[in-house]
């Protein structure tokens, strides 16, 4: 019996043996990480601004809003594409809007405003409660940056229909400040009328900031896509330094 007991174990073994394989174990490899995505490419209408010399940095994603000082507009992309073009009112000589590039965060609704000393002193102005009479009318829309420099509505609609509008102190006003509201913050113009007819000043933030550029370009696309030059608005301030 023990004989026959250790040759089934030995035949056990055999079989074992016989399913068990000589070849080396090879470990797979790790999945390589994934690459980062691919940077998109320009916008036609980007493109046609690059080769036309305006090198205003506008990114393929996202919003972004760009005011051109001489040609007294505002445009508004959404990836790159213009989907709002309003005129806009800059500051005067004496007053100039600054080139700069800062982000909008906020739109405060029934601003109330409060003038400068120096506006107080040189021009008797003063301090105007929430209203349609309100120099920055129903809306003002709030830009991170030292120079005290925002985007707002007016109470005088009449000045876009002049052909030079140089003549705020400093900060833009912009005819389309209703849609460019609705836009910013991804609700319908109704419901920005909702927002004012609450009367009260409050403010309410973006979803995601949004980059503002406020550039100075002397030849600038029109509409249709043409070039078209436009006054220096800005020179003889310019040439005084």
């Amino acid at each position: 019996m023990r004989a026959v007991a250790r040759l089934a174990a030995v035949a056990c073994v055999l079989a074992i043996a016989a399913c068990a394989t000589t070849d080396p174990v090879v470990t797979a490899a790790p999945a390589p990480a994934p690459a980062a995505p691919a940077e998109p490419a320009p916008s036609a209408y980007v493109s046609s601004l690059r080769s036309q010399g305006v090198g205003t940095e506008i990114p393929p994603r996202g919003k972004f809003v760009l005011v051109n000082i001489p040609s007294f507009e505002l445009i508004a992309l959404q990836d790159g594409v213009p989907v709002l073009r309003s005129r806009v009112v800059v500051g005067k000589p004496a007053a100039a809007t600054p080139e700069l590039l800062s982000s909008m965060f906020a739109v405060q609704f029934n601003p109330a405003w409060t003038p400068t000393p120096s506006m107080i002193r040189n021009e008797g102005l003063h301090y105007m409660p929430p209203g349609p009479q309100n120099p920055l009318g129903r809306m003002m829309f709030d830009l991170d940056n030292d120079e005290f420099i925002y985007l707002h509505d007016t109470n005088e609609k009449a000045l876009f229909n002049r052909s030079q509008r140089a003549l705020s102190h400093g900060c833009v006003r912009v005819e389309q400040a209703r849609a460019l509201a609705a836009w910013s913050l991804g609700v319908s113009e109704k419901e920005i009328d909702a927002m004012i007819s609450r009367g009260m000043t409050y403010s309410v933030p973006l979803p995601e900031f949004i980059p503002v550029s406020l550039a100075y370009y002397t030849r600038f696309p029109d509409e249709r896509g043409q070039v078209a030059s436009y006054p220096d608005i800005y020179a003889d301030r310019l040439a005084e330094k």
